[in-house]
């Protein structure tokens, strides 16, 4: 077993963003018990898919994903279903990665979904992909 797999916390990926003087810094959060896990963060979403930010070396291509999208509320997070997603393409951009996927799931539009959600004055939202096949249930 790899000593990533022996993990018993929550593991957070951390995203340095903004242009000029203006930075803003974002940790994404998933579960020590799912390795395959990838913490990334929402950059553009509209009815048929979405673009997200993830580290590079994120191993994405060709593979479809659930996709949670996590939501600051008064309470903390709230984890929203996003529903399944299919990598369609990725660049490099700087000492990330940027993708873009189209959603799977007929009649689900994940634009949507965000409008009923407590999204104020956030700037990105963050979110995790869960391998198809592979994830671990909750």
């Amino acid at each position: 077993m790899a000593v990533s797999e022996q993990r018993v916390h929550t593991r957070a990926t951390y995203f340095r963003l903004g242009t000029g003087t203006q930075t803003a810094s974002y940790f994404v959060f998933r579960d020590a018990d799912k390795p395959d896990a990838i913490a990334a963060l929402i950059l553009d979403i509209s009815e048929g898919g979405v673009q997200i930010l993830s580290q590079a070396g994120s191993y994405l291509t060709g593979k479809s994903f659930r996709l949670d999208l996590h939501v600051a509320s008064a309470d903390g997070f709230e984890v929203v279903d996003g529903g399944e997603v299919q990598w369609v393409w990725s660049q490099p951009d700087g000492i990330y990665t940027r993708s873009g996927f189209v959603s799977r799931a007929e009649g689900h539009s994940l634009a949507t979904l965000l409008q009923g959600l407590p999204v104020e004055n956030e700037q990105v939202i963050r979110c995790a992909l869960y391998p198809v096949g592979h994830m671990a249930m909750a």
